[in-house]
């Protein structure tokens, strides 16, 4: 963020008789229009007033400070990652009901293939009970979620060259109380995820916040306890194009699909949060929810998704030909026989988790490590390969129902009106 100082730039005489009757009001300020750099700025704007004042309005993404002595009003101008210009008005006014404006416009980013995309993230938690903190979640505890994922991200041993930041205000432009939390009464505090995901009933995407400004993780209580999270898959919009992606023919109408575009976590799970590097736990939130947004960028499983029975065909279903694919049935059914006759595991250092952490390349029979955030079951989750980055940098570049900067060159759409004979369907994936 740049620090800007605007000095005053004029001279102001107040009239003053010897009664303080005889005073004529007066509110000046040094500063009616700004330009906000995209990144961020801050602003000093001097104020001469006859009364106390106060800032009687601003937009949420304009925080705001006043000297003691109420000379100086310092106005801090938020970063904008919306992918459209935006505009607002501070207004100050003292006691005396004069009023002055301050007219405030911030541009937004323009699409470059390196921009590092900063990714608004929004919590819904769904709660009927304020008492049941299962649903209503503790303050505070999903900023360390995120802080968590970031840090797999960040340290995944490529440059994705993006990171979550929770969001700082709602819809109709009021600050969160909570940056990244929306707390919201529903009585459905438990729901099959599927029905959830691929229903296509409105009352579930009326949960949403604007999918170009937010992605939306929701939580509740799967009626399935063994799901952990699931996800909508991106869609690209023609003639953009990815292998496993499905695309919006031109002319589809954006307003037309149904189905939410969001992350799902069950929030059974939501307080596994493993503190310990050494501590190892299958349900770990914070990997849960790496993984779950790992498909909403565009990746597959690292596995042979398609693969069942005994049989292994070698398939490679990721589209990225440098994970190395295994037989998850057959590895499923080693790892649940051990669990079934031996205790969890909780370690890393475990000469359990050292051997389950290993799999078998499906095509080649050589043995290796996972660590794949895209995998299941006992892994480091700690990387991405250099194709899963490819294919993530390309859904943030293009992708509709996504934050961020696009670049939608060639393309024909709408976000209302207007008949489209392209149906969308649901891409959910667990």
């Amino acid at each position: 963020m740049k620090l800007k100082y605007l000095f005053l730039l004029f001279t102001m005489t107040l009239c003053f008789s010897c009664s303080d009757d005889d005073v004529t009001p007066a509110l000046a300020i040094d500063e009616t229009e700004l330009t906000a750099e995209i990144g961020g700025s801050q602003y000093e704007i001097a104020v001469a007033s006859t009364s106390a004042w106060t800032v009687s309005a601003a937009p949420a993404w304009v925080e705001w400070q006043v000297n003691e002595p109420q000379t100086l009003l310092t106005l801090t101008v938020d970063e904008n990652l919306n992918q459209d210009k935006r505009t607002g008005t501070v207004t100050l006014t003292n006691e005396e009901g004069l009023s002055q404006s301050i007219a405030i416009e911030q541009e937004a980013y323009a699409y470059s293939e390196n921009h590092h995309y900063k990714l608004p993230v929004v919590f819904h938690a769904l709660y009927w009970n304020a008492n049941n903190t299962q649903h209503y979640i503790e303050a505070g505890h999903l900023q360390k979620v995120m802080d968590r994922v970031n840090q797999y991200y960040r340290e995944c041993g490529t440059d994705l060259n993006l990171e979550f930041v929770m969001a700082t205000e709602d819809p109709e432009g009021n600050r969160l109380e909570e940056p990244g939390v929306s707390r919201e009464k529903w009585q459905y505090t438990t729901m099959d995820c599927s029905s959830f995901m691929g229903s296509g009933e409105q009352r579930y995407k009326d949960l949403l916040w604007d999918t170009s400004k937010y992605i939306n993780v929701m939580l509740y209580n799967f009626s399935d306890s063994q799901i952990l999270g699931i996800s909508q898959f991106p869609w690209l919009p023609e003639p953009y194009a990815l292998e496993g992606i499905s695309t919006a023919m031109k002319g589809a109408n954006l307003e037309d699909n149904p189905y939410p575009q969001c992350v799902c976590i069950n929030n059974k799970y939501i307080y596994d949060l493993t503190n310990d590097d050494e501590a190892y736990s299958v349900s770990d939130i914070a990997v849960t929810l790496a993984h779950e947004l790992g498909h909403f960028l565009g990746l597959y499983h690292a596995f042979n998704q398609l693969e069942t029975g005994n049989t292994n065909t070698s398939q490679d279903t990721d589209y990225c030909t440098d994970t190395p694919p295994y037989n998850k049935f057959q590895y499923d059914t080693k790892l649940t026989n051990y669990l079934t006759y031996n205790p969890a595991i909780t370690s890393k250092s475990s000469e359990a988790y050292q051997t389950f952490v290993m799999r078998t390349n499906s095509q080649t029979g050589q043995e290796f490590r996972s660590t794949n955030i895209m995998d299941y079951a006992v892994s480091d989750a700690n990387s991405f390969s250099e194709q899963q980055k490819e294919r993530v940098r390309y859904i943030l570049q293009h992708a509709l129902f996504m934050p961020g900067p696009k670049d939608y060159t060639g393309t024909e759409f709408t976000r209302a009106g207007g008949a489209s004979d392209f149906k969308f369907t649901p891409q959910y994936i667990e």
